[in-house]
């Protein structure tokens, strides 16, 4: 092997763990690298907005309208990040992280997102919410083979229990919870000092 195809084939090796291990560091500790296609807003943005949030978080679901309010104000000024933090309580929150997360793949995860809260009352006390996350999954073009092989995968969570896992060490407990800058607003807190967090990040 030539010397240049061994630093391609090195760095190819090593490319998951550099990205995991790029971060910004706040005050509640570091945000560690996100895969884009949970991301919104240019990679050049200023004002980072993270938020740790569950499927079947019934305030999650309420304050969707207010976050697309946001990155339509600040457009360009903002980037999104959006992170896994199914709690305990809620036994349909990993599947749909899951799911969310199998969508991802086939880079329509903002679609899929919306819906999952779009239909939130419907698939959240089913017992078994499968045939739902199928349907989704139809109606946002997914190629339904490779979606149903990617849910099936257990693996699947040790991406998402990662962001569990920062959101801990981040202090979070309750969802929905955002970092914006180094202000935490946890709750429907976001619709009255959302605009105000990201003024005051953008002066900074």
């Amino acid at each position: 092997m030539n010397f240049k195809r061994f630093v391609t084939a090195s760095l190819l090796i090593l490319a998951p763990v550099i990205a995991v291990h790029l971060v910004k560091q706040t005050q509640w500790g570091p945000v560690l690298a996100t895969p884009p296609e949970r991301q919104l807003g240019g990679p050049g943005a200023k004002v980072i907005i993270v938020e740790f949030s569950d499927f079947q978080c019934p305030t999650c679901a309420r304050v969707e309208p207010t976050i697309h309010q946001l990155l339509d104000v600040y457009k360009g000024k903002v980037r999104f990040i959006y992170k896994y933090f199914p709690l305990k309580m809620h036994r349909n929150a990993m599947p749909a992280a899951r799911a969310a997360d199998c969508a991802a793949d086939q880079k329509q995860f903002w679609p899929y997102h919306d819906r999952l809260f779009d239909t939130q009352l419907a698939w959240a006390t089913l017992t078994d919410p499968t045939t739902s996350f199928m349907a989704m999954a139809e109606e946002t073009k997914l190629d339904i083979p490779k979606f149903t092989a990617c849910y099936a995968d257990v693996t699947r969570t040790i991406g998402i229990e990662q962001d569990v896992k920062e959101g801990t060490a981040r202090e979070v407990s309750a969802t929905p919870t955002f970092f914006v800058g180094d202000e935490r607003l946890v709750g429907q807190v976001i619709a009255t000092d959302g605009a105000r967090t990201i003024e005051k990040a953008m002066r900074q």
